[in-house]
């Protein structure tokens, strides 16, 4: 059995990331090499999010309302700069939490969020 950070992990946070990366790039003009610096990886890994080869379960991640205005929220603040990178830990617990209420995750997938 996975640990549950791992399950968010391998299916969920690939697609977050590919959101993220799309959705500064193309919505809000940042450059890759920008958005990388903000989302604190590599241009490369922007790019491969960004072209779809990294973050496959995307659709799913679209279709939920909660996930996506999680999501939303999250990109609102990185391209305002409005979030320090020791926040993000709290961000993605709670677009994980998110995506456990939609049953996106599997349902041996458990996260208490304090």
């Amino acid at each position: 059995m996975k640990l549950p950070c791992e399950v968010f992990v391998n299916d969920v946070l690939p697609a977050v990331r590919a959101i993220l990366a799309r959705d500064l790039v193309e919505e809000h003009g940042l450059t890759q090499r920008e958005a990388a610096r903000r989302l604190d990886m590599t241009q490369p890994a922007v790019s491969q999010y960004k072209n779809k080869l990294r973050g496959r379960q995307l659709k799913k991640i679209e279709n939920s309302k909660s996930v996506s205005n999680k999501i939303k929220n999250l990109i609102e603040d990185v391209a305002k700069q409005r979030i320090e990178m020791e926040d993000y830990d709290d961000r993605f617990c709670e677009i994980c939490q998110a995506a456990k209420e939609d049953s996106i995750l599997e349902s041996r997938f458990s996260c208490d969020i304090n």
